[in-house]
This record gives C-alpha cells, sequence and structure tokens, in this order.
C-alpha cells in the first residue's frame, strides 16, 4: 500500500505542482478589514498535527472566477458517463464537470446577483456548493495547498481564513467557526443532468489554462478505483466498506463534530427505488438510481405528516414519477409536487452529498450504513 501512495504522491506533484499560478481575480476584489467577524480564539479547531501539504503551495492549483459557459449541445469534450455538478440558479440550469474542477477545485461565481463557492476535491469525491455571502460580504475562495484528513482546505481572499471543505465551516483565521451555507446541488452523470435539463449550460474548455480537460481522469489517473488507498495517510480509517465506495451521505442535528450521520451506497447497476429511511430523528427520502448516477435525499414530512411514496407503474425510465400515499400527489425526481392536492410544494433537501467511504467515515466516525 505505501508504494502506491508514494507513486500516487508523486503524480500529485508532478500534475499539479508547477502550476500557473496567476489568477484572474476581478479587479473589485480588496481585502477589508473584518470587524464584523464572531470572536474566536487563535489557532485552529482540527489537530494541527493532521493538517498536511498537498505538495503544492497556495494558488498552487488555481481557482477560477465566473469561467465562460456553453451550451450543452456545444460539450463535444465530455461523455454522457462523465460526473458533472448540477446547480440552478434563479432557473438557470448550469454544469461543473469534474474533468475540469480536478485540475481547479474550487470555482467563484456570480449569477445573477447570486454569490456562489462551487467546490470539489478530487481526493475526497466530495462536491459541495456554498453560498458566498458571509456577515454582508462576498467571499472569493482559493485552494489553500493544504489538507485535512485528504480534504481540501480553501481560504478566502478577504480575510485569508482556512475552510476545510468537509467540515462546513471556518476553522482557522478572522473568521473562525462561521458556517458554511450549503446551496443546492447534484452531483450525477452529464447523460443524466441533461435528462433533466437540456437546457443547461455547462463551463468550457476555456478557462485560460491550458489543462487536458477532455481526458476524464488525467489529474489523477486510477484514483477512484474501489480499493485504493487515499493519496495522503490519515490517523483514522474505517473498513467497513472500501476505500473508495461512493457515498450519498446525509447529516442531521448540529456540527461539525455533533452530526448524526447516514450514508447510502451508490452503485452503478442499481435499479431505481426509494427509500424511507430515518436519520436521528428526521424522515427522509432518498431516491436511489444508481444506474442512472443519480442518489439525492429529501425530508419528506409535510406540513407535519410524513409522507410515504410509490414508484408509478411504467415510470422506471429516467426520470421517473412517484406518488405518495397520503395525499395521491405525484412527484418528480427534483422533490416536487407536478399534480395533485401538492401541487406546487417542493420537498425540503437535506444536509447531504456524495463522498469516498474513507473520506466520509473519518469526518462523521461511526456513521450508520444503509444497505450494507
Amino acid at each position: 500500500m505505501s508504494k502506491r501512495i508514494l507513486l500516487l504522491g508523486l503524480t500529485y506533484l508532478a500534475l499539479h505542482g508547477c502550476q500557473d499560478n496567476s489568477l484572474k481575480s476581478p479587479a473589485t476584489r480588496t481585502r477589508v478589514p473584518n470587524n464584523d467577524a464572531p470572536v474566536s480564539t487563535s489557532g485552529w479547531n482540527i489537530p494541527e498535527d493532521e493538517i498536511i501539504s498537498g505538495g503544492v503551495p497556495k494558488d498552487g492549483i488555481p481557482s477560477l472566477f465566473n469561467p465562460t459557459k456553453i451550451a450543452a449541445e456545444q460539450a463535444n469534450y465530455l461523455e454522457n458517463e462523465d460526473l458533472v455538478v448540477g446547480i440552478v440558479v434563479k432557473g438557470k440550469p448550469i454544469a461543473y464537470p469534474h474533468t475540469i474542477l480536478d485540475w481547479h477545485e474550487v470555482v467563484n461565481e456570480e449569477i445573477h446577483d447570486k454569490a456562489l463557492t462551487v467546490s470539489y476535491c478530487p481526493l475526497t469525491g466530495t462536491a459541495i456548493v456554498f453560498d458566498a455571502k458571509h456577515l454582508g460580504r462576498t467571499l472569493v475562495f482559493g485552494v489553500s495547498g493544504l489538507l485535512y484528513n485528504n480534504n481540501l482546505i480553501m481560504f478566502d481572499r478577504e480575510t485569508d481564513s482556512h475552510w476545510p471543505q468537509m467540515r462546513l465551516q471556518c476553522d482557522e483565521g478572522p473568521l473562525k467557526n462561521t458556517k458554511q451555507k450549503v446551496y443546492p446541488a447534484i452531483e450525477t452523470s452529464w447523460g443524466t443532468w441533461k435528462k433533466l435539463f437540456p437546457n443547461s449550460e455547462i463551463l468550457s474548455t476555456k478557462t485560460g489554462f491550458p489543462r487536458p480537460y477532455d481526458q476524464p481522469g488525467s489529474a489523477y489517473p486510477d484514483y477512484n478505483l474501489l480499493n485504493s488507498p487515499p493519496l495522503f495517510q490519515q490517523s483514522f480509517i474505517d473498513d467497513r466498506l472500501p476505500f473508495k465506495q461512493r457515498v450519498h451521505g446525509v447529516l442531521v442535528g448540529e456540527g461539525p463534530d455533533n452530526y448524526q450521520s447516514k450514508v447510502y451506497l451508490i452503485k452503478e447497476n442499481q435499479a431505481p427505488r426509494l427509500i424511507h429511511d430515518l436519520v436521528g430523528d428526521q424522515a427522509v427520502l432518498v431516491i436511489d438510481s444508481g444506474e442512472d448516477n443519480f442518489v439525492v435525499s429529501y425530508f419528506r414530512t409535510v406540513d407535519g405528516t410524513p409522507l410515504n411514496f410509490e414508484l408509478e407503474d411504467g415510470t422506471r425510465t429516467f426520470p421517473f414519477t412517484f406518488k405518495d400515499g397520503e395525499t395521491g400527489t405525484i412527484w418528480n425526481v427534483l422533490g416536487e409536487g407536478i399534480n395533485g392536492p401538492l401541487t406546487g410544494t417542493k420537498l425540503k433537501k437535506t444536509l447531504s452529498y456524495n463522498a469516498y467511504w474513507f473520506a466520509w467515515a473519518a469526518f462523521y466516525r461511526g456513521a450508520d450504513i444503509y444497505d450494507r
């Protein structure tokens, strides 16, 4: 195992260690005094001896700023099975492909006056989108070059505070203990995203950086193999599942240290199914169609009543619909009531995202596993 870790580490350094550090940062961005930051003591919230360098300097992996988008039909650099991170902002769907995020990890966006941070850590397989407005100001994020449990640690350019992605908060600096506000996103295949949003835009490969975006996996060759170890060693490994088993993890409660969590395995051969479950004391619905690379979750309580759902007969082709037994309303996979008494109602999305098992287990120790 140690030889493989060394080989992957050398590959990481070769690919990222000599990157162009120039940034296309908006000219209007300036460092501002942080008089409104939460009061906190100095130092990190996490063990400093477990924070390591990923082998690249600050901004050695260049973040993007309002990158160019193209129409879905123009994205000939992408195959239908390639993974993307999709968001919808005021009715506008946009996809961020892993093959670009692998090389940049952070995308700063301003869309219809909405400031967002699209973050992706290839080492932990985690894509999380955040609202970039904090304490009345818009933060612009970059890649610090530091890792915690193999996970990306971002920094903001306004206060130079540090934000471990999977901790969902700031853990060092003037904004220490500030919580991230997670923005709804779906990680799925490009083909599945297009079925949901055929009018979607997607990032152009014209980022200003020469990278082999048309070669998925080129940034981390073979890293996603099921039993391959993490790139860097970490203090805690849970061996209940293979290292790189992809899971959909749901969090309930107060974080980052007191979440209750449960994971649902993402399996390529899983036919569409609806999972009714409890995470902590919360009733959730997991829509699981692994064969479409689509697993999402919602709270299933509406107006105080937990709803129970069944797939409609003959509607197992994605995007399928399903019916609740309490009101007879028909729902789609986006959690929207589309026909019946609850038409127009939208199920609330859980606090959840996809990850490699080794990473989820390290951050949320003792997580329950559904369907093991």
